[in-house]
């Protein structure tokens, strides 16, 4: 209790400090009031996490407001980025006030999003949403972005968690592509043999990396509606399938799937590992697909990549047809914005635009109907794309469905268990205190 006590007095002291020299930087923010011209015309100020020019949903995001400004000469936008981790630091910091120099602002929803909604930071977009709007979107998109009754944005696009294999490493190795997590094991085995050859690239410097490997785990061992229903707060934290998950991770370290050290390889460390033929799996989310057929740095023949489920676990409550994906990702509106209606106008067309073109561009699946050119897929997010079909239920990622503190600790704990001496008794007693409040 009391290393516990001191974890979360440190990470808050931390995190007060950050937000108060955050707040100082962003307090001289240039006013979105002042970006009213003499002639009438508006300037909102547009933030996303979409900082690295090889990324095509940047250049795409870039051709849309050019688009907007034209068909709105009184509009103009002015975009700030930055890489993602930097980029959440720096919101948080932001709406710790009231972010004057920010209008509209890409988040994710659920228990991301939940405390600044409640702490009315956000715009709530019912009365700009039209009946074109509510008939373009993909039935049950929405669920994300809604709090009390109110949405408080629209989907732009969803993901599905892939494990993808490196299919010549496996013939190399002469082991089975995994469908069950009892071939997984015995792959992990036969390709720990391979020299200079890591069985599954983890990324797990980055907690939402290893979170991801104990996600996707937990799900076959729980099942979607448990997991969900603990995300949710309808259930506690504490069915024995998560102990089970936990166990199952730390196996896998033991037994050389994630290499050495894996907590000294973050998520780009990964990507590069499995793109040049240094690892042989990897459990991304579906955009990682992209990465294999467009990353000029990549080595590995992107039709020696296939792309499967999560393997099943025979005696897990999970189904087959479950997963972890869902539409979470969205622009919001500041609620301080003092240009309401062109902001949330502007929300809505971005999310729309960047959801068609984060399908045509092999990086997730639309929450719009409106058509898109298919002709440029490629064949593994094709073959996610029929994964996903096969799908029925979904579980978002944790750390977008639970609040801000247990989503910190997820990631924090998950952790632990890529390390000699992983404790499963103290990661479960952690996350019962963090997510139950006990």
């Amino acid at each position: 209790m009391r290393k516990r006590f001191f974890k979360k007095a440190l990470a808050l002291t931390l995190a007060s400090t950050m937000a108060f020299s955050m707040v100082g930087c962003g307090s001289s923010s240039k006013d979105s009031s002042e970006g009213k011209s003499d002639d009438g015309t508006i300037t909102l100020n547009v933030w996303h996490q979409w900082s690295n020019d090889t990324n095509e949903l940047k250049g795409r995001y870039e051709e849309a407001v050019k688009a907007y400004e034209k068909e709105n000469p009184k509009v103009k936008i002015k975009t700030e980025t930055l890489d993602t981790e930097a980029y959440k630091t720096k919101i948080n910091a932001e709406f710790a006030g009231d972010a004057n120099g920010i209008d509209v602002f890409y988040w994710w929803g659920a228990g991301t999003a939940k405390k600044l909604v409640d702490a009315g930071k956000v715009m709530p977009l019912d009365d700009y949403i039209t009946d074109e709007v509510k008939s373009n979107m993909m039935e049950g998109s929405t669920s994300a972005f809604e709090y009390d009754g109110k949405l408080y944005s629209v989907p732009m696009f969803s993901w599905y968690m892939t494990l993808f294999c490196n299919k010549a490493l496996f013939e190399k190795a002469g082991a089975k592509l995994p469908n069950t997590y009892d071939e997984l094991a015995d792959a992990v085995k036969k390709l720990e043999k391979l020299k200079g050859v890591t069985p599954m690239a983890a990324g797990a410097k980055d907690g939402w990396n290893a979170a991801f490997v104990y996600q996707a785990l937990a799900l076959r061992e729980v099942g979607a509606t448990g997991v969900n229903d603990m995300l949710s707060g309808k259930k506690e934290f504490g069915d024995e399938g998560y102990t089970k998950a936990a166990e199952k991770v730390k196996d896998l370290y033991e037994m050389g799937a994630f290499g050495d050290n894996p907590l000294e390889q973050g998520n780009d460390d990964a990507n590069a590992a499995f793109e040049n033929g240094k690892a042989a799996m990897r459990i991304m989310g579906s955009w990682f697909a992209n990465n294999v057929y467009t990353d000029k740095a990549a080595t590995i023949k992107p039709e020696d990549v296939v792309a499967l489920k999560i393997p099943t676990i025979s005696d897990g409550k999970g189904e087959a047809t479950d997963y972890c994906g869902g539409f979470v990702e969205s622009f919001w509106v500041n609620n301080n914005t003092k240009y309401k209606e062109e902001a949330a106008k502007f929300a809505i067309y971005i999310n729309e635009k960047m959801g068609v073109a984060s399908y045509e561009t092999g990086s997730g699946f639309s929450g719009w109907k409106t058509k898109a050119d298919e002709s440029k897929l490629n064949p593994l997010f094709i073959q996610i794309k029929d994964l996903l079909s096969k799908g029925k239920q979904g579980v978002l990622a944790w750390d977008t469905s639970l609040e801000a503190e247990p989503a910190a600790v997820h990631n924090e704990q998950v952790q632990t268990l890529f390390a000699d001496g992983a404790d499963v008794k103290a990661f479960i007693e952690e996350h019962k205190a963090a997510i139950n409040g006990k």
